[in-house]
């Protein structure tokens, strides 16, 4: 079993020079026998380390090294709110990081797993006074507490995507106006050879709908290409596998709903101009 600790507990010597000190760091009395972590690859690869190598090991900055052995590389999960500190993560064997910190029997928090269907209120509810001084929350009650920011980006994304969409449903409006106006003389002149109103205007609400679906589809392949972009250029930047950028199947669904509908909208609008004119004034010009 490994155990995640991050180097305020025990702390490796500088990257640059991490491989050439821990060899000869001295070791101090009372250093858990056969220890062995697993480093986190990015800050292994910055540092140098590889499989096999030593590291020193300090529980705290004035407290003597212990020589650790790299007993392999691990991926860090991604995660948002660490992608700018710098202080690696080591996994431990739990016995040797109690011995090592000297804090046996003590905890600072675990997570425990719950079956489905289990309610985790009423679980953190029962644990609560079994643990005292200790406070039992579930990881949703986490999440929200940890993500007040991303919630707040997320809002000013979500503004900034309903700002675009009603721009570019007046954009699309002021477009088929323009292009209805100028058919003026011909939808006037099929009016008065005894074509349909309704016929017309499902002519020209089908033509606005179909021009803004092909807009959207543009529109979403320009999207993916960009998301595409954006992940591959940050996740070299910050060396992690964190999506920065997705499309899902849902989001392209409402797009190209969106789209027709703000395009029949838009035919509709346009459609109600040109009816509101007189035929044979039209045909006279």
């Amino acid at each position: 079993m490994w155990l995640a600790a991050v180097v305020v507990v025990a702390s490796a010597v500088s990257a640059s020079s991490a491989r050439a000190q821990a060899r000869f760091a001295p070791v101090a009395p009372g250093c858990p026998p056969d220890l062995e972590v697993l480093v986190e690859r990015p800050w292994a690869e910055n540092a140098g380390l590889v499989t096999g190598d030593e590291v020193a090991l300090r529980a705290t900055a004035d407290s003597g090294a212990c020589t650790a052995r790299v007993a392999g590389l691990f991926e860090p999960p991604p995660d948002p709110s660490r992608l700018t500190v710098e202080r690696p993560r080591v996994l431990f064997h739990l016995p040797q990081l109690a011995e090592l910190s000297g804090r046996a029997n003590e905890v600072d928090q675990f997570t425990i797993g719950l079956t489905p269907g289990v309610d985790a209120s009423r679980v953190a509810a029962r644990l609560e006074p079994l643990l005292p001084g200790a406070q039992v929350l579930t990881t949703a009650h986490v999440a929200n507490r940890t993500s007040t920011t991303f919630l707040v980006v997320s809002r000013f994304h979500r503004a900034i995507g309903l700002i675009t969409l009603v721009a570019g449903g007046v954009f699309l409006a002021c477009i088929m106006v323009l292009k209805v106006q100028e058919r003026r003389a011909p939808i006037a002149a099929a009016r008065l050879v005894g074509i349909g109103r309704g016929l017309l205007m499902g002519w020209t609400v089908a033509e606005a709908a179909i021009l803004s679906a092909l807009g959207g589809l543009i529109g979403l392949g320009l999207g993916l290409v960009a998301s595409r972009i954006i992940n591959a250029v940050y996740q070299r930047v910050y060396d992690t596998t964190l999506i920065f950028s997705r499309v899902t199947g849902e989001m392209v669904l409402q797009a190209l709903a969106l789209a027709i509908v703000l395009g029949m909208g838009a035919g509709l609008y346009a459609g109600r101009r040109l009816f509101a004119l007189d035929a044979l004034e039209e045909v006279g010009r």
